[in-house]
């Protein structure tokens, strides 16, 4: 592997990127500090952190101070703000201070200490109340890898309760839900000597109360008016009212309330003959046009797949989602094709991550693709920034038997706990089948 593939290859978390370094760790120190400097998951909320896959890298050297160093300086410098970064360096921390780095430790508790000071000194709601809260339940999460460490912090944010009626339960609900319901059931017995644990325990049950109320307030909620919500109730509560939205649609003669009508389909298949979506698709009008554009990706029908490949030279952003809903197996190699030359970065400019995903909705059995694009499968494993994506895509390749040898020795390591747990059972099963297949 070259630096650039190694580098590529730590950006995405995959376990090639460890094997590497784990093989020659001097010559790619640098790589190594510059990926813990920054959180690389993609969709953290849900990926998870690279916190553990960082730490194995970080592992792979007998000496890891300069690391421990640059990532507390990192730690101790940042501000809250809406990025996962206060995440990542609290549980890469955390996997330090468990191993018994004590300058780990006072860093965590540090930084504990000075947000918990700023959320007391908070007298209106704000956007920056928001941020350094959240970024103190990351940090709060990190920290209890004991059942001290989570007493104590209980114990605070009770006490934070008691104090600021700016904050409840929903504030910290993670930190709750992030435990074992062992370590939640002895803290309850700890809670009938503590006031702060009451404070805590009680805001946290009642937000919980009131959330289950609001569901079910919710389920009998009335049908929304118009946009993405209508369309979604439409889809999963009432595909058969879905006709009599597609005859308003018929209905509408003015191009913006032609548009309007066309977001009841945004995600719910339109059910009648596509052709008028079709001819809205190039109507001079950008918002007729863009929701014309829209709904036909949500529409499976043979027209609508000779419109998208028509398209494709001409604005393959737009088209290929369309092709992709419409696959067939002569579409394979263009497919391939125009997947590979898709720009793919964190930005998601281009909207790789829906596409990624709709080609991974080919495999379901409801598709109604008797054949998906198994040659696409290796395709994502390497291009997609989604490691939670990743491992959607490894199983798909389990199933299609494509995983090489090389392939299940690296997802040991890789960035995804699915992943590796995956890996884990394969060579599992593997030894207990035993070499002669018996």
């Amino acid at each position: 592997m070259t630096r650039k593939d190694v580098k590529y290859a730590l950006q995405r978390g995959l376990g090639r990127g460890y094997l590497a370094v784990k093989a020659d760790p001097e010559k790619y120190r640098d790589l190594v500090k510059w990926a813990c400097e920054r959180d690389l998951s993609f969709d953290t909320q849900s990926e998870g952190t690279r916190a553990w896959y960082d730490y194995q890298l970080i592992m792979c050297y007998s000496d890891r101070t300069e690391f421990r160093d640059t990532i507390v300086k990192r730690f101790h410098d940042k501000k809250p703000d809406s990025s996962w970064d206060y995440a990542h360096f609290s549980e890469l921390l955390s996997f330090f201070a468990e191993d018994g780095d004590q300058i780990a430790q006072a860093a965590l508790w540090k930084k504990y200490e000075e947000l918990l000071a700023a959320l007391h000194g908070f007298r209106r709601s704000s956007r920056r109340m928001m941020v350094t809260t959240d970024c103190f339940e990351y940090l709060c999460v990190a920290l209890c890898w004991t059942e001290e460490n989570y007493a104590k912090i209980a114990a605070d944010i009770g006490d934070l309760f008691m104090r600021n009626h700016l904050y409840d339960g929903w504030h910290f609900e993670w930190i709750y839900d992030s435990r074992p319901n062992g370590v939640n059931q002895r803290l309850r017995k700890k809670a009938a000597h503590s006031k702060e644990l009451s404070a805590y325990l009680s805001a946290i049950d009642g937000h919980k109360s009131e959330f289950l109320q609001m569901r079910k307030t919710r389920r009998e909620a009335p049908i929304p008016d118009s946009g993405r919500p209508l369309s979604v109730y439409l889809k999963r509560k009432a595909p058969e009212l879905a006709p009599s939205y597609a005859e308003k649609y018929l209905a509408a003669t003015d191009p913006e309330a032609r548009a309007a009508a066309l977001e009841a389909f945004a995600v719910c298949p339109y059910p009648l003959d596509p052709a008028p979506i079709l001819a809205d698709a190039q109507s001079d009008y950008p918002d007729l046009r863009d929701a014309a554009m829209e709904d036909l990706a949500m529409i499976r029908h043979p027209a609508v797949r000779s419109f998208a490949w028509a398209q494709m030279d001409i604005n393959p952003e737009e088209a290929l989602p369309i092709g992709i809903k419409n696959y067939l197996p002569e579409d394979e190699g263009h497919l391939y094709a125009a997947v590979r030359a898709y720009p793919v970065d964190y930005a998601c400019k281009s909207g790789w991550h829906h596409m990624h995903m709709m080609i991974q909705d080919l495999f379901d059995r409801d598709s109604g693709v008797d054949a998906p694009p198994k040659s696409l499968l290796p395709l994502l494993y390497e291009s997609t920034l989604c490691s939670f994506c990743r491992g959607t895509i490894s199983r798909l390749m389990g199933r299609y038997h494509m995983i090489t040898p090389a392939m299940w020795e690296e997802m040991l390591y890789d960035s995804n706990d699915d992943i590796r747990a995956y890996a884990a059972a394969h060579f599992r099963r593997i030894k207990s089948v035993g070499p002669s297949g018996m």
